[in-house]
């Protein structure tokens, strides 16, 4: 019968003292640190966050392709929508609709073609990357304020257009670039926004808590850019079921553009979503027209609902 026998002390795994413990994990802060840092710095992360599709589509009739430059010379798309029997040689309003994240003009129809039953001229393009526009530059936020303002520049210049009653209306996303180019343009009457966000860097904690603001930088920000309207309307709708954007962005970007000062009405529908709330609360659409129609000039106007105050979508 074997002896028992003592184990070799120098082959029993002993506990890493606390110091390595405490170093490795130094070591893994520095890295993420650094890889944070890097994609801050680059901007590649940004890059990932746009979703443009180039699937083919068809114009619409009666709508007019549009071909202009952006600052950078890259070649972009657009619909102008007219107004429904408006007279070319009779000027009239106009909207700039400056689009969410994902998809292109096509699938961002719907959100604004209901304005051109009731007298605006409407302008949805695509930014670069998107649809039919170039597909080349860097997809960065200050590219994409670019496209904007190239957008608003080419409405503007249309001879069936009155450059003193144009307003843009920016939805999810596209509510960033839509604020700072009705900012940077005192002739801009009224910004409306739908489902967009305040800030940044609260985006991007909402989709990817505590990581998500120090790897996405900030600039550009929204609620900034709602804060330099001035004396111009500001009008924010939000569904108070958005899934994507949190609804407290909404409230964050009416604080903003009221402690500034600016004439700010905020509507929110209790059931509302990010994608469809638009298309499927009439009174979603009857408030942007309301808006509109009161501060771009048009004749009439359906009554408005007070500030913040709630109401239950009907059927179209």
């Amino acid at each position: 019968m074997d002896e028992p026998h003592e184990p070799n002390p120098e082959s029993v795994a002993k506990p890493r003292p606390r110091w390595r413990l405490a170093k490795s994990a130094a070591r893994i802060v520095i890295v993420l640190g650094i890889v944070g840092l890097a994609t801050r710095l680059t901007g590649c992360v940004e890059s990932l966050a746009y979703f443009p599709s180039r699937e083919a589509f068809d114009t619409p009739p009666g709508t007019e392709d549009v071909w202009f430059e952006s600052a950078d010379g890259t070649r972009l798309h657009a619909w102008f929508m007219p107004a429904a029997g408006a007279d070319p040689a009779a000027p009239g309003p106009a909207i700039l609709h400056v689009h969410g994240n994902a998809g292109n003009i096509a699938s961002h129809e719907s959100f604004s073609r209901f304005f051109t039953r009731e007298g605006f001229g409407i302008l949805l393009f695509d930014y670069r990357r998107y649809g039919r526009s170039d597909d080349t530059g860097p997809l960065r936020r200050r590219a994409l304020l670019a496209d904007t303002e190239a957008a608003l520049a080419t409405l503007k210049a249309r001879s069936d257009v009155d450059a003193s009653r144009v307003g843009i209306y920016g939805v999810s996303l596209g509510g960033v670039f839509a604020l700072h180019a009705a900012a940077d343009d005192p002739e801009v009457r009224a910004v409306a926004t739908v489902s967009a966000f305040s800030t940044w860097a609260g985006m991007a904690h909402d989709l990817v808590p505590v990581l998500g603001p120090v790897i996405l930088r900030g600039g550009l920000e929204p609620a900034d850019a709602a804060a330099r309207l001035g004396d111009r309307h500001y009008l924010i709708l939000h569904g108070l079921e958005d899934e994507i954007v949190n609804p407290r962005h909404a409230e964050l970007l009416a604080d903003a553009a009221r402690d500034a000062g600016v004439q700010t009405t905020l509507w929110t529908d209790p059931r509302g979503d990010h994608n469809s709330m638009v298309q499927t609360n009439a009174e979603a659409r009857r408030q942007l027209v309301a808006f509109f129609t009161k501060h771009l000039g048009l004749p009439s106007a359906p009554p408005e609902i007070q500030p913040g105050t709630d109401t239950e979508p009907e059927p179209d």
